[in-house]
């Protein structure tokens, strides 16, 4: 019991959406101390808003971008690979097939030729609905028709060796082309909400992700396109770091070891030893940034695999695309609010949840227990279940009680559905879309019955 109890305390860092202080940790303070500067990716301009899209398919490795190749001639290799991973990819619709497997060209020189005629060898092996067109139409014809291939007959080069990063970005597109026309995708949790000629969509988010969740359902991703701009719990793209971190760490000289008992810094050093990280990682950092930058670890295994997880997660993936589009963001909270929601808290119980944390990680199913909770909540959101969602993160009866949660629910929901009922309140017509943890959405009592309770038609956005 009293491990199940420590444990509920660790979900309501993923749960509650306190959304910078478990992905900015991870991004933006190095957690190995010998941490290289990041390598820059190698992209060419054109392919980028594709890119962040394909990208969280997981049809190809992000490695691929840094390896020296990824504008080069694609390989035998990688070639095949993209084709499998793309076929596992469509295979998820649950379309029958008409071949159990395929196989495609081999050459020395995978042409751009080849890369087309294969993805449409590979649609085509799906029984598709008649609105596809597929049939007693040409290769080339049809992937321009439906946009899966740019550019004029005489401008493709069809003989030219193709790069990685044009097959790459050919399947990301027959992908996204398939779900959208077989009315698949991740369905989400998203609200539409309205008066006279404002509309807000609510969207939850799930902050650290899986490729199951992209591509999302079109209803998601029109809603964003005809939104006129991006509201977020806050900016962790753009956003001012320097607050956070002098929040974060000690500025005084001390050291962690200072300001905690020797058993929970010992406890520590073991936690670090079992997550392959340097023991001194955390000594210059407060407890509450070891608390939210570990219970990100703890979700997984391997420490590394939080990088696809982070880069994955719903906020991260909208607020590259307003960027891409050009669409103003905004920030419902702000680094400042949420960097002070944690660095107030006392001494004593930063200590004490540190303590909690550290011994669901040292025990034998603690981080493991984390990981499954962690993927219910990413399957909940797929599926777009508002009553599973509800129960995974209500399933022990601690998330709305005690001190931490009220500092991660409860007033922060009321200023929040403030701020939206102004955005309702604007004079003229305004469609906004907003982003923030699904438990401010899904918990009873939170943002979207505060709206209802204001009398908004507030709506269930149904796939």
């Amino acid at each position: 019991m009293q491990e199940h109890k420590r444990w509920s305390r660790v979900k309501r860092w993923a749960g509650a959406g306190a959304l910078s202080l478990t992905i900015l940790l991870g991004n933006v303070f190095p957690i190995h101390a010998d941490t290289p500067t990041a390598p820059v990716p190698d992209i060419s301009p054109w392919s980028i808003a594709t890119l962040n899209e394909g990208e969280k398919y997981g049809i190809y490795p992000m490695e691929w971008y840094y390896d020296g190749t990824f504008r080069q001639s694609i390989t035998e290799d990688k070639f095949q690979s993209l084709m499998a991973t793309t076929a596992k990819k469509l295979d998820q619709l649950g379309l029958k097939k008409k071949e159990a497997s395929l196989s495609y060209v081999t050459a020395d020189v995978i042409t751009r030729e080849m890369v087309i005629t294969s993805l449409f060898k590979l649609l085509s092996n799906y029984e598709l609905p008649e609105a596809f067109g597929n049939t007693a139409v040409k290769p080339m014809d049809y992937m321009q028709q439906k946009g899966i291939v740019k550019g004029t007959k005489a401008g493709l080069q069809l003989d030219q060796p193709s790069s990685v990063e044009q097959a790459v970005v050919m399947a990301s597109r027959l992908i996204e082309y398939t779900y959208d026309m077989a009315d698949g995708g991740a369905e989400g949790l998203m609200w539409k909400v309205t008066n006279d000629n404002n509309t807000l969509y609510l969207l939850g988010s799930v902050h650290l992700g899986l490729t199951d969740m992209y591509p999302m359902h079109p209803s998601i991703r029109d809603a964003f396109a005809a939104s006129d701009d991006l509201w977020v719990e806050v900016d962790i793209v753009n956003g001012d770091m320097s607050y956070f971190q002098e929040k974060m760490m000690y500025s005084d000289g001390t050291k962690l070891q200072d300001h905690i008992s020797a058993t929970s810094y010992e406890k520590l050093q073991k936690a670090l030893k079992k997550l392959a990280l340097p023991v001194n990682t955390f000594d210059s950092f407060k407890p509450f940034g070891v608390s939210n930058t570990l219970s990100t670890f703890g979700y997984f295994e391997n420490p590394a695999d939080s990088a696809l997880a982070m880069a994955t997660g719903i906020d991260s993936y909208f607020l590259t695309s307003a960027m891409l589009t050009g669409k103003p963001i905004h920030e419902l909270e702000s680094i400042k609010l949420q960097a002070d929601l944690f660095a107030d808290v006392p001494a004593e119980t930063q200590e004490k949840e540190l303590n909690e944390l550290l011994d669901v990680l040292l025990s034998e199913k603690g981080s493991q227990e984390i990981a499954n909770n962690l993927k219910q909540m990413q399957l909940d959101w797929i599926e777009g279940d508002v009553e599973g969602l509800k129960k995974t993160l209500t399933a022990d009866g601690q998330l709305t009680q005690g001190e931490t949660n009220q500092r991660l629910i409860g007033e922060r929901d009321k200023n929040m559905a403030i701020k939206l009922s102004e955005l309702l309140e604007k004079e003229g017509e305004h469609t906004s879309f907003v982003v923030v943890g699904a438990a401010h959405y899904v918990m009873d009592g939170m943002v979207v019955d505060l709206l209802k309770e204001k009398d908004y038609d507030v709506q269930l956005v149904q796939k």
